[in-house]
């Protein structure tokens, strides 16, 4: 009976044992082992759009500058061949590339295009036919009947030639390259470029000018009852041209006294030295004086396209540069089509250049 539960005893410190044993055995397996890092799901990265490509910019207007200036050029060419059709064409073309460009040249060149197509039109309706002898009308034998049929004639003759009679004049069309140059036409001044100018069958003498400078000047011959065109291009001579170098004053010589006599011989009287007396300046002349009492204007008008008058005389489209302009205060106007649009009056001071900004 003792050895029993001796036994037992010991059976259950076995088990005990081999559980504690079991026990800080898978302990010491969990300590060195390390502990799983949990895992975060992945962030759902938002998607970056593309960048938009680059959108084009729409073409400006100075795009289309060269066309304009071949087509202008091309219409000018068909109304010196008197292609009418084609003149206008090529500046309606122009026109539709410069929409916003209602005051320019290309607007007057297409409206004497248009007028001279409808003269020619005009001319070609009126051409008179000639007219049949009817066949049904008997020659007249008596003499009272040969008067009437002579009167007739001459009143229908009359009739024809009245028309003819009255187109003895013709026209005269000038244009330039850059358009608003004053247009002289036997030594008055008529109009600005483009012009389309009727004036008598004969010799004329036309000037281009800006203000008081002339540009270009030509005979022309122009035929009754037909159209003359003078067309040129002044870029180069509206080229303003290097300032001269200033003059450079040149001081006054002096001449030098002549060296003293030599010692005349003993006993012998001594002759005085001669000193030569200074030559004065010469005095300003009255051409100076006048220039000195003059200036220079310089105009520009960035917000306002019109012809500038200064002191009541054309100088051209801004910007423009008149010079030798009496000192004091000159009278500037900016007209669009004849009419006045800015007024102001400027005080030139001599001898400097006043610039003047119209807005």
């Amino acid at each position: 009976m003792k050895n029993q539960k001796t036994w037992i005893a010991v059976i259950l410190l076995g088990t005990v044992a081999v559980n504690a044993g079991a026990y800080l055995m898978v302990r010491s397996r969990k300590a060195a082992q390390p502990e799983p890092v949990a895992t975060r799901p992945p962030v759902p990265t938002p998607d970056v759009a593309p960048p938009p490509p680059p959108v084009a910019a729409p073409p400006s207007e100075d795009a289309n500058a060269g066309l304009v200036r071949a087509l202008r050029a091309s219409g000018l060419a068909a109304l010196e061949d008197r292609d009418y059709d084609r003149a206008v064409a090529q500046f309606t073309e122009a026109l539709k590339l410069r929409p916003n460009d209602k005051d320019s040249d290309l607007t007057r060149l297409l409206g004497i295009a248009t007028d001279l197509r409808s003269r020619d039109q005009g001319h070609a309706a009126q051409a008179p036919t000639p007219r049949e002898p009817s066949p049904g009308r008997a020659t007249p034998r008596t003499r009272a009947a040969k008067l009437a049929a002579a009167r007739a004639a001459r009143e229908q003759q009359a009739a024809q030639a009245g028309p003819q009679e009255e187109a003895k004049g013709g026209l005269l069309l000038v244009t330039s390259t850059p358009p608003g140059l004053v247009v002289m036409v036997d030594g008055r001044a008529v109009d600005l470029t483009p012009a389309r100018l009727p004036v008598s069958a004969g010799t004329h003498r036309v000037v281009l000018a800006q203000g008081e400078r002339r540009l270009y000047e030509e005979t022309v011959e122009v035929d009754a009852d037909a159209v003359r065109s003078l067309n040129r291009d002044l870029t180069a001579e509206l080229t303003p041209a290097a300032p001269k170098p200033a003059a450079v004053p040149v001081a006054a010589v002096v001449p030098a006294s002549p060296p003293a006599a030599s010692a005349a011989p003993a006993g012998g009287p001594v002759a005085p030295a001669h000193t030569p007396e200074p030559t004065p300046p010469p005095e300003p002349s009255v051409a100076k004086a006048a220039v000195a009492q003059r200036g220079d204007l310089e105009v520009t008008s960035p917000g306002l396209y019109g012809e500038v008058w200064i002191n009541g005389r054309p100088y051209g489209f801004p910007p423009i540069s008149a010079q030798a302009l009496p000192s004091g205060p000159a009278r500037v106007e900016v007209r669009v089509n004849g009419e006045v649009k800015r007024r102001m009056t400027v005080e030139v001071e001599p001898g400097r250049s006043t610039r003047v900004r119209v807005k």
